[in-house]
């Protein structure tokens, strides 16, 4: 063999171990899925639902904030999208605006009753506080921002304190599964708690005897209320868990994991019906692997330790990498009825698992 061939040979190995290496990046692509097209996605129906309502939604918004900046560092952007920073300034002037949201300049998400009103004041502080703790943390901070400060404070002024519920927060319900229902309400109370483990420099126990208290309401509520949840909440309190202590045992983790990675499906993703008991108008969805519950366990499996080269979550990451769609997003089934998957509604659990989607695989 000559040194020219040699050298071929070499450089033909060293190019196919790059393109087989799942960190491998072409032209701001990860290997495997398409970031550039996902992002697309997320930024359109974003766009789509600013211009069709003030709330940010479970399905849309808060999925796209919680995602849409890890688009970017995969992808090389060197500026937030124009959606992103529509978001976060909305946000930024409600919290700064926080009394003022009950008038006509703002209105609360929701306003035809006094019982909507305390849901909407509830599910807004979860929301804000969330969205700005993880924006401080992509944007590497080392303590949180004035606004996310702030947040904070409405975070712990419209937590319930007493009765059966103190710990959480009074949460929207539509009669909507999986996030705008009774049930979610532990839901939301998850939210709180990865808020506060996310928000870089924020809480330390001991430092601060009030925010101490606030915690150990909700850190009480989440644990004592896990075991009434249907799967998909728990998944949320296994995230919870993994952000702040004293949620779950380790032993508790570890049940939960082992429950999840036994429902996994042999073509390695999860179905969303396995997660819950919801009472859907017309025909149930398809007992089959779905891109929201396959992107959602995912993401909290990792984030709660499971490494990705562990052959259950890599035959998971597999799954999504080979159902990505030609739109961008991975589809998603509503569990409230059937829908035309390509109208607005119809849309919204896709929105959901796209977010989720892009978490789980840029771990």
């Amino acid at each position: 063999m000559t040194l020219t061939t040699k050298g071929l040979a070499i450089s033909l190995t060293l190019m196919h171990v790059l393109l087989a290496s799942p960190l491998a990046r072409a032209g701001g692509e990860a290997t495997g899925w398409k970031a550039a097209e996902a992002a697309q996605y997320l930024d359109e129906r974003q766009k789509v639902w600013f211009g069709s309502a003030k709330c940010i939604s479970c399905h849309t918004g808060l999925a796209y904030a919680l995602a849409r900046p890890a688009l970017g560092k995969i992808s090389g952007e060197k500026m937030p999208s124009e959606q992103e920073t529509k978001l976060l300034a909305q946000i930024r002037r409600r919290v700064a605006n926080w009394s003022k949201l009950d008038s006509k300049e703002f209105g609360l998400y929701y306003d035809s009753s006094d019982e909507m009103k305390k849901q909407s004041w509830g599910t807004e502080a979860v929301f804000n506080a969330l969205i700005l703790a993880f924006d401080d943390a992509y944007q590497g901070s080392s303590s949180p921002s004035e606004a996310t400060r702030q947040a904070f404070q409405h975070l712990w002024e419209t937590q319930v304190r007493t009765g059966d519920h103190q710990g959480s927060w009074e949460w929207l319900d539509f009669n909507e599964p999986p996030w705008g229902c009774t049930e979610a309400r532990y839901f939301g109370a998850a939210l709180a708690a990865i808020a506060i483990g996310t928000a870089p420099g924020y809480y330390s126990s001991g430092a601060d005897a009030n925010i101490d208290a606030r915690v150990n309401l909700l850190r009480g509520y989440l644990r004592d209320q896990f075991q009434k949840q249907n799967l998909h909440n728990r998944i949320f309190g296994l995230w919870a868990a993994a952000k702040v202590d004293g949620i779950l045992t380790k032993a508790e983790q570890g049940k939960l994991i082992d429950q999840l990675l036994k429902l996994r499906q042999a073509d390695g993703g999860w179905a969303l019906q396995s997660l819950g008991t919801w009472a859907r108008k017309g025909p149930a969805p398809k007992s089959e692997s779905d891109g929201y519950a396959t992107a959602l366990i995912l993401h909290v499996l990792q984030t709660a330790g499971r490494r990705k080269d562990d052959a259950q979550i890599a035959k998971g990451l597999d799954w999504l990498k080979h159902n990505q769609t030609s739109t961008g997003a991975w589809r998603s089934e509503s569990l409230v009825k059937k829908r035309d998957p390509n109208s607005h509604t119809g849309k919204f659990m896709s929105d959901a698992a796209t977010a989720y989607a892009v978490l789980a695989l840029s771990h």
